[in-house]
């Protein structure tokens, strides 16, 4: 088998350049190969940096070398070497054609190598390639997760803010509905409390409208009253012919009283009062019994009356207490009218006056004086009748 020693020239120390076409160099003596234009610009740089000799610039070793020497020929520091020429040697064994087939083998396994390698490098710089998409398409995805990330940030807070407007509003809405619910508590007490009001109003005409009733019959009471005391009185002391003659001008004189009264406050039983005393036939003496009976059943009435109305003044002292000092003002009123008219009844009674001019039959007078007290009946009646209605349209609760 052949040997070959090859010589392998080493790499110029200044500029590592492996693959240099050129092939001008120079040696030191220390046995370092550098190019000869490295060298140069190497000791100009030496020079202009004020070295006093040049060193080896792989071993550091001092080399004299004050002139460009070394393009002229050798010197003691340096040899130039010839002018190298690469050439491809291929050494072919003399009668062996099997080293031949094999070189030739070695040749196709090298260039099926070099195909081999070709594709591995197409394949390395398409895996290269495709690395280098997927790494971009990785940093996009990077960058949209941490776009995603920002974007679920914004959107839990979003949530979490919405939620809280949700129960804010929740309780907004509860809060609006008791309040709705108090407000309409509140109008249903305004309401029946102005209905009640107005009950008041009602009831406070009606009790105005009562006491006015009341004043007139006390007044009508008091006449009646004294007319027949007037009438027991004459008949005890006064002859029939006088007596009936001043019982007949006392009646004629009262009675036309009473008729105007009566026509302005009461048109229909005054009428109905005339045309009893004109169409009713003669009463009894004995009659005059039950004028008082009725007289007395009048009295108790109006303390019923007087009482009902105290009650109901009573009733509404709390919520109109000015209207109820006129009231009491006017119950005053009635209540020293009513002490007058039974002081004068009383005096009236106890001292009757007397006169001997009246003239007439005693019959008549009665008589006139039953019809009088039937229309006041009549009267008491329909007022009764009148006072319960009206006790129909006042409020129970005002009597507890």
């Amino acid at each position: 088998m052949i040997t070959t020693k090859v010589i392998v020239l080493p790499t110029c120390a200044i500029c590592r350049d492996e693959e240099d076409e050129e092939l001008n160099y120079v040696v030191t003596k220390c046995g370092h190969l550098f190019h000869s234009d490295c060298m140069k610009e190497w000791n100009r740089s030496e020079r202009n940096r004020g070295a006093g000799s040049s060193r080896c610039p792989y071993c550091n070793t001092h080399i004299q070398a004050n002139t460009d020497y070394y393009h002229g020929g050798d010197s003691n520091n340096m040899i130039r070497l010839h002018q190298l020429i690469k050439h491809r040697v291929t050494i072919i064994e003399d009668g062996k054609p099997r080293q031949r087939k094999k070189s030739k083998l070695l040749e196709d396994n090298l260039n099926s190598i070099k195909v081999i390698l070709n594709k591995e490098a197409d394949k390395l710089r398409s895996t290269e390639a495709e690395k280098e998409r997927t790494d971009s398409r990785a940093a996009d995805l990077r960058k949209e997760k941490e776009s995603r990330k920002k974007d679920l940030a914004n959107y839990s807070a979003d949530k979490e803010r919405f939620h809280k407007q949700i129960t804010d509003a929740k309780h907004f809405y509860e809060k609006l509905r008791n309040e709705r619910g108090e407000l309409n508590k509140e109008l249903g007490r305004k309401n029946a409390e102005n209905a009640k009001l107005k009950g008041v109003a009602n009831q406070t005409g009606l009790i105005s409208t009562l006491q006015a009733q009341s004043m007139q019959l006390s007044r009508e009471r008091d006449q009646l009253v004294e007319k027949l005391h007037a009438i027991r009185q004459q008949q005890q002391q006064q002859p029939a012919g006088n007596h009936h003659g001043q019982l007949f001008r006392n009646n004629q004189g009262i009675q036309s009283n009473q008729q105007q009264q009566q026509q302005h406050l009461y048109p229909v039983q005054a009428l109905q009062s005339n045309q009893h005393f004109y169409q009713s036939s003669p009463v009894e003496p004995i009659q005059s019994n039950q004028l008082i009976g009725v007289l007395q059943g009048l009295s108790g009435g109006f303390l019923k009356l007087e009482r009902e109305y105290m009650d109901i003044k009573k009733e509404r002292e709390p919520t109109n207490r000015a209207h109820l000092q006129s009231v009491e003002e006017e119950e005053e009123d009635y209540r020293s009218h009513q002490f007058s008219s039974s002081s004068r009844l009383s005096s009236y009674i106890d001292h009757p006056p007397i006169d001997s001019v009246y003239v007439k039959n005693q019959n008549d007078d009665i008589h006139a004086l039953a019809h009088k007290m039937e229309a006041l009946d009549t009267h008491s009646t329909r007022h009764s009748v009148a006072s319960s209605d009206a006790d129909q349209l006042i409020d129970p609760r005002l009597f507890g």
